[in-house]
């Protein structure tokens, strides 16, 4: 398939060198340099003589390895081109900001101009031997010019229009994930198994983001393996999709115990998408960690290979098939005619059933080409793709048959996006990538550059990106980025279509192994470890034309490779040509070398996390740098020349320590992106020095705002002006020895910013009044607010008055004390809060009452915490309140709306309920004397309750003798503490869709109910109980044939060992022993019979003595121990005196 797509951009990339050739600044370079113009002309002349037949000559290479190789000539050629402009460009501009006037000769440039010539005309004499024919339009229809387009389809994440013909899969793959396990020593694993494209990615993640699998688990990861198999990224993957922070290191059995700690007990989700490869040993010790969830947790594997699907020893297996052809129709014409009814169009409809017949039923082709023809409206030009020769399918290979429509398809791309496409192949396939960073990439490589349309290259890369997206090659990854940007990724079958189209010009460099190098490369991506990484760094300093080159470190500490300054001076000797360096994560890398003034080119440079700590003065004459990424390194000034990057575009300080910006920043009048600036005492730090950023967008953070002491410094910043920014935050310091009140007020008034903004926060503000502009109905887009620990204002402007906001937290703002008719708005006939859908309030300590009568039509949510004064009262009418949650506010007297779906109090004394919630799914009541009428009104018919956790956390104990769950017919999960009587009250066993019971300090509690557990319970939990723990022999657990998990956590006083013979029912998988402080010995005659159990835990038990000597169940496959530091050394691993009676358990962790 190489040999099909590639070299088919290279059109573009020729009419870009002549439009240079063409323009005026290009001649008066060529005369600055005293250059014959001549040579242009001639250089000119001979590309166009190659643009006549470059249309045949794509055509051709299908059928012709020398073409191939001809257009591969071409592309080195036309490279060559290119450097050699952008060499004499950059000289140019330096030294007209050196003021040198004087014309300059440069024979260097003439030379390599000539042997350019040279090669070029060997070029159009083979054309002739090749039989390569001049077309008398070389405009290519279709593909050369780009045209945008006013309505481009945006994808959208588990879209379910995308889902055709897939109903009855779904609805197994849920039935399943919400089942109860199997019994067996391992999380079940139910495995997709389908062809590339057959859409098992958009199945996963629909299921994935049902409500009903959103609610049955705890937690949920989604990996993504592809063609290398790699168990420490793929394990700290899941650490960090979990919400986890990462230990230190590359050491797999110690991320695995990480791993372990965190998911033990837990009812967990886990997708492993695209797995390719990998032995059964490989996987099973990936899944080592996961055989230790809670019962009731899930495992998805998404495959091409059914193989695969044994290798996981999967529970269960979903075949996806090609679509039926009336379902693949459905989604050809959802794309293709953009939901409206094909018949409209009888002349496209015909055509497009026999697209639809010839390309069988893969989800993605059938997705792709709508797209694709849903912008072209002749059918003409629908029936150019139906007879083109790349779409003769057959049923043999699947793959090969989606891999020849993606190139039919990419074939017509506009060849400027053709070039933008084939960059993709510097990506590894499970790399995400955000819009923006993309687009900077495509800027720094010139794919962006002199194109004859009145846009900027942003606005261009971002037409080209929605392009790419519309028509499915581009896709929206399922888990969003730094400040909710969304990520996005490619098909693994869109990334070999652009490393087929790149061939040898783009390069991976992966694993422990060395390879040579095309000469001819232009883009790469390494992977350097310790062993070989100096090796291949060497094999890349040979490739003098490199483009772009993105580092990575393998390893970590000793087994990493540290790119030393020596190391770096050799590259940057080297490669002089470099437009994209990137060191991203390259925690060795602690200096840059002054080398760096080498890159002349350079336009991207990205030294994020890595362990920088100054940048040498010499970066500063980069003067192509467009962007520079700095984020989370350890810097804390810039240089003092770094006004000098006077092209600089991108600026991403984030997480640094930068204290001060460096002298005049303002000069940098083309910045785009700028992160931070910080306010300091010096003249450089001034806030006027923004006054001439009137291009920056996006995000800004101004920090130290308590620097700003003269008004009129605030005026010249002139933030109304900059009205591409979208988030504003204005942060002040925290610790301030002066009371600047009144000058900070006068300050932020005069810090308006455009009215366009999206989202804004202010903290640590100590005016005693908030600005006029922030709720006048100036800021009209405003959709996100916060205001933080602003405690010297005594009331807010008004803010129900933001026609847009949506967002709403405000916290620490201690001089508030009501809130009324000024937070709505004095007299106003407009509905306050008209669009606000979530409001929090924190830590407001001096507030006592909340006046309100009106307002809030669309809130959704409502969290108020850490009130201790407020007493009154709630919003009365709230009608689309789902979730109320109230923390901690002893005070406040208040009913709760009757609508609500989840419903959280805690330590709220005189919170009641007038009204029943009928839609009540949740509810958590805690440190709060319920009244008993109240809990009445949450159980009595609540049939859709699913999860009640009551109980007492500030130390008074509950007790109603009207706790009746018959009415909770949906009842999955109970939690109780702090209960004080010796029974429980109701009929526990007539919950029958009971699963989990946790009982928590329960002091006086001695037994369960007369009449038992219910039937299906599967999880039982009991902390702090000791009453019930000493009747443990009543408790009837034995003939509890659903219980699998059994967790207990007690001071067991007066008892040796545990557990009794009989105690536990057999069908246990989990047991977990915690905080046992009087346990001495596990009975082995308690265990005998448990011929199921897989997991045995046991933590903080110190006086722990041994285990059975007769040893542990057959059936355990995983023993965890820790700190019980009697046991910890009796069975040290190979060392203690009894390793021998628990080394034959498959995982054994001590600590």
């Amino acid at each position: 398939m190489a040999a099909t797509v590639a070299g088919a951009f290279i059109s573009s990339f020729v009419e870009m060198i002549l439009e240079r050739l063409a323009s005026g600044d290009f001649r008066d370079n060529f005369s600055r340099y005293k250059l014959d113009v001549g040579l242009a002309d001639k250089l000119g002349i001979t590309l166009n003589s190659i643009n006549q037949v470059l249309e045949e000559a794509e055509q051709m290479q299908y059928k012709s390895t020398y073409v191939k190789k001809w257009l591969d000539d071409l592309k080195h050629a036309v490279y060559e081109a290119d450097q050699i402009f952008d060499e004499i460009a950059t000289d140019a501009q330096l030294n007209k900001l050196k003021d040198e006037s004087e014309p300059v000769t440069n024979t260097t440039f003439e030379s390599r101009i000539k042997e350019l010539i040279e090669m070029l005309e060997l070029l159009v004499n083979q054309k002739l031997m090749l039989g390569l024919k001049e077309s008398l339009c070389a405009s290519n229809e279709g593909v050369i010019s780009w045209k945008s387009s006013k309505e481009l389809p945006t994808s959208s994440l588990g879209n379910k229009s995308d889902l055709c013909g897939r109903d009855v899969e779904e609805e197994e793959i849920i039935k399943f994930l919400l089942s109860d396990n199997d019994g067996s020593n391992r999380t079940p694993v139910i495995t997709i198994v389908g062809s590339g494209g057959m859409g098992k990615t958009t199945l996963a993640e629909l299921v994935y983001n049902d409500d009903r699998i959103k609610e049955h688990f705890e937690h949920k990861a989604w990996v993504y393996v592809s063609e290398f198999f790699d168990a420490v990224r793929i394990t700290k993957e899941i650490i960090s999709r979990l919400g986890y922070s990462l230990a230190k290191g590359e050491d797999l059995n110690l991320l695995q115990q990480q791993l372990h700690q965190r998911i033990t007990g837990t009812r967990y989700l886990l997708v492993i998408e695209d797995v390719q490869n990998g032995s059964g040993e490989c996987w099973e010790q990936l899944l080592l960690p996961f055989n230790h969830g809670s019962f009731g947790s899930k495992i998805i594997v998404t495959t091409r290979d059914k193989e695969v699907a044994a290798v996981m020893k999967s529970s269960q297996i979903v075949h996806l098939k090609q679509l039926e052809e009336s379902d693949g129709w459905n989604l050809f014409v959802r794309h293709a005619f953009h939901g409206k009814n094909a018949s409209e169009y009888p002349n496209l409809e015909s055509i497009g059933k026999k697209i639809v017949n010839k390309c069988g039923g893969p989800p993605l082709a059938l997705k792709s080409l709508g797209n694709l023809l849903r912008m072209k409206f002749s059918p003409g030009e629908w029936t150019k793709i139906l007879d083109a020769d790349m779409l003769p399918l057959t049923d043999e290979d699947n793959n090969l048959n989606i891999y020849l429509i993606l190139g039919l398809i990419y074939h017509n791309f506009p060849s400027s996006v053709k070039r933008c496409f084939a960059y993709f192949s510097i990506f590894p396939k499970a790399n995400c990538l955000f819009k923006d960073q993309l687009i900077k990439l495509w800027m720094a490589d010139g794919l962006l550059k002199c194109f004859r349309a009145e846009k900027s290259e942003k606005e261009l890369g971002d037409e080209f990106f929605d392009y790419l997206e519309s028509i499915s090659f581009i896709q929206q990854s399922l888990y969003p980025g730094l400040d909710n940007k969304h990520r996005f990724f490619m098909h693994d079958l869109v990334i070999d279509l652009a490393r087929s189209v790149s061939g040898e010009f783009s390069l991976r460099i992966e694993g422990d192994r060395v390879q040579d190098i095309p000469e001819r490369a232009r883009h790469i991506w390494c992977s350097l470890d310790w062993k070989y990484g100096y090796r291949k760094l060497e094999n890349i300093c040979k490739i003098k034309g490199l483009r772009s080159l993105k580092v990575e470190e393998q390893g970590y500490d000793e087994q990493c490779f540290k790119i030393c300054k020596n190391v770096q001076i050799e590259l940057f000797s080297s490669l002089k040509y470099l437009r994209m360096l990137t060191f991203y994560g390259c925690n060795n890398l602690s200096e840059l070398a002054d080398e760096i003034s080498n890159l002349k080119l350079l336009c991207y440079l990205d030294l994020s996390y890595t362990g920088i700590t100054s940048l040498p003065d010499s970066i500063c004459v980069l003067y192509n740098l467009q962007t520079l990424l700095l984020l989370g390194c350890r810097l804390t000034e810039l240089p003092s020349n770094f006004y000098k990057l006077v092209n600089l575009r991108h600026l991403n300080l984030e997480s640094t320590l930068i204290s001060k910006m460096p002298e005049q920043i303002q000069r940098l009048t083309h910045l785009e992106t700028l992160t931070n600036f910080v306010v300091g005492e010096h003249s450089g730090s001034n806030i006027k020095e923004l006054e001439k950023l009137n291009h920056l967008r996006g995000t800004l953070c101004i920090s130290q705002l308590e620097n700003v002491t003269d008004r009129a410094d605030a005026v010249e910043a002139n933030l109304k002006n900059k009205r591409h920014l979208e988030v504003l935050h204005m942060r002040y310091g925290y610790r301030r020895t002066t009371d600047g009140s009144i000058v900070e007020r006068d300050v932020l008034e005069v810090l308006e910013p455009n009215s366009n903004l999206n989202s804004l926060i202010i903290e640590d503000y100590r005016g005693t009044g908030f600005p006029h502009w922030l709720g006048d109905c100036y800021l009209l887009n405003l959709v996100s607010l916060e205001l933080n620990r602003c405690g010297f204002c005594f009331q807010f402007p008004p803010l129900g008055q933001l026609p847009s906001l949506k967002e709403l937290s405000i916290s620490e703002c201690d001089g508030i004390e009501i809130i009324g008719e000024e937070f709505y708005g004095y007299n106003s006939s407009t509905v306050p809060f008209a669009s606000l859908e979530n409001l929090k309030f924190d830590n407001m300590y001096g507030w006592n009452e909340w006046l309100c009568t009106k307002g809030f039509p669309s809130l959704t949510f409502l969290l108020i915490t850490e009130c201790p004064k407020l007493k009154r009262a709630l919003p009365q009418h709230l009608p689309c309140l789902e979730r109320l949650v109230i923390y901690d506010c002893p005070e406040l007297e208040a009913s709760i709306p009757a609508n609500i779906r989840q419903l959280e109090l805690h330590g709220c004394v005189n919170v009641f309920i007038n009204e029943l919630p009928t839609n009540l799914k949740k509810a958590y009541l805690g440190g709060t004397r319920v009244i008993e009428s109240s809990l009445e009104q949450i159980l009595f018919n609540s049939s859709s309750l699913e999860q009640l956790n009551v109980g007492d956390y500030d130390g008074e104990n509950l007790e109603w003798p009207s706790f009746d769950l018959r009415s909770c017919n949906s009842l999955c999960t109970l939690s109780i503490s702090g209960w004080c009587s010796s029974s429980l009250p109701f009929a526990l066993n007539l919950s029958t869709n009971l699963h989990s019971l946790d009982l928590y300090d329960c002091r006086q509690l001695k037994s369960f109910p007369q009449r038992g557990l219910p039937s299906r319970l599967s999880s039982l939990r009991i902390n702090k109980c000791p009453e019930l723990i000493a009747s443990r022999k009543e408790w009837g657990l034995f003939e509890l044939n659903s219980l699998k998990e059994f967790r207990v956590s007690d001071d067991f006083e007066s008892m040796d060992s545990f557990p009794e013979e009989n105690l536990l029912p057999p069908t246990l998988n989990t047991i977990h022993l915690e905080n046992c402080s009087k346990l001495r010995i596990i009975n082995y005659k308690g265990l005998l019979h448990l011929k199921s159990v897989r997991l045995l835990r046991i933590e903080y038990c110190p006086c722990l003595e041994r285990l059975p000597e007769e040893g542990l169940p057959s059936s355990l496959s995983t023993l965890y121990i820790r700190e019980c530091r009697i046991v910890k050394q009796r069975y040290q691993k190979e060392e203690g005196e009894s390793w021998n009676t628990i080394c034959h358990i498959p995982d054994v962790f001590i600590y």
